[in-house]
């Protein structure tokens, strides 16, 4: 059955799309081009980030060895039938990006594979030369030479008919619009554990291959400051669609995330910045950093704010909903946090205080894991 309708009385729903797509149906010379097309597919309703992020609704995608599955999860007032009606459309009717975008997000999808392999417990090279199979993760040089050309093709063959959509929630969506594919277009690898597969192509575990830049606050942010400046940092690196996303990993590639967060000391906290790349990109990952920490009020929108508070109102809403669960106002309460407290922010005010300690002068950059 291609659309599957799971009723529940909760007021939250969920919405999964996917494709009969994964590693095990990757061709030789071309293994890992489904995690990438699972990163490009999403460029297709790119222009709903901004939405998804005002109605609170989570959204990610992921390869496996036997689907590309993208997810969407909110309170059903706001995720309504329509939006999913519009991102299922949007996903399913065409990839428009331009060739730049694609070089850019082939470069994340490279950094995401170094990292794997970067990590000593990986176990991506046992499972090559057993199964002689490259996973989900791919092999580098196929990667490397997928061209936008093949990109048009691939989205063509194997992502207009999804081969399942699954909702879950009070009330169900009409998806009779959807062409689903009965059957996958190429037939899944069968695997075969062997100990004598021979030219069986393992990557290298570079030591100290990637660099972790860091920012931490020299400023301690004061209780009265946090719920203003966790609101920035939301702005900032909230999404796909936040500024730091947007110009350092969509627009750069020099990374696969971007975080800024706060750790927090009972009634005060630091902040934190960083992001991961490799070793040659990290004095432009550094500059794209500081190109922000010069001025930060320019990034930080009336838009963008009005879409971060509806978000942190929709959030309020579902605790209410989860609230066997969600109980970290007791949990923490006298300890420093957002609580109802952005209810009295204003936008001038969210400025002021991340200019105070979103700065250059208060921001101390580290490389961790730096060759020496």
């Amino acid at each position: 059955m291609a659309y599957i309708y799971e009723k529940k009385s909760l007021k939250m729903t969920g919405l999964y799309i996917t494709f009969n797509r994964g590693g095990l149906y990757d061709a030789d010379g071309e293994y890992g081009t489904s995690h990438l097309m699972e990163h490009l597919i999403c460029k297709t309703f790119k222009d709903e980030y901004s939405n998804l992020t005002k109605l609170n609704v989570d959204w990610n995608a992921y390869t496996s060895n036997e689907l590309v599955v993208v997810h969407f999860t909110g309170l059903e007032k706001y995720f309504t039938s329509e939006v999913k009606t519009r991102l299922v459309k949007k996903l399913l009717g065409g990839i428009s990006i331009s060739r730049e975008e694609f070089e850019t997000e082939k470069n994340v999808v490279l950094q995401e594979y170094m990292d794997s392999f970067n990590d000593p417990e990986t176990m991506g090279n046992v499972i090559r030369e057993k199964f002689n199979y490259f996973g989900a993760i791919g092999r580098k040089a196929d990667i490397e030479k997928f061209s936008f050309e093949d990109m048009q093709r691939h989205y063509e063959l194997y992502y207009t008919k999804p081969n399942k959509i699954i909702e879950v929630g009070p009330s169900s969506t009409d998806f009779s619009f959807v062409n689903f594919a009965e059957t996958p277009v190429v037939p899944a690898r069968k695997l075969k554990y062997s100990d004598k597969n021979k030219n069986v192509e393992t990557e290298p575990l570079p030591e100290n291959n990637k660099t972790t830049v860091r920012y931490l606050s020299k400023k301690m942010v004061s209780k009265s400051d946090y719920a203003a400046l966790k609101t920035a940092l939301v702005m900032l690196t909230g999404g796909l669609e936040s500024p730091m996303f947007k110009r350092i990993r969509e627009e750069k590639g020099l990374c696969y995330g971007v975080f800024g967060i706060t750790t927090n000391f009972i009634t005060d906290a630091s902040v934190v910045f960083g992001a991961t790349t490799d070793q040659k990109n990290k004095d432009a990952l550094k500059n794209e950093f500081e190109y922000f920490f010069n001025d930060i009020k320019p990034h930080l929108t009336q838009e963008r704010f009005d879409d971060v508070i509806q978000s942190f109102s929709i959030s309020e809403e579902e605790n209410k909903i989860f609230r066997y669960k969600g109980i970290n106002d007791v949990i923490r309460k006298g300890y420093v946090m957002i609580g109802k407290s952005y209810k009295k922010l204003t936008l001038e005010k969210v400025q002021e205080v991340a200019a105070k300690y979103i700065n250059k002068d208060n921001l101390k950059l580290f490389f961790i894991n730096e060759k020496v």
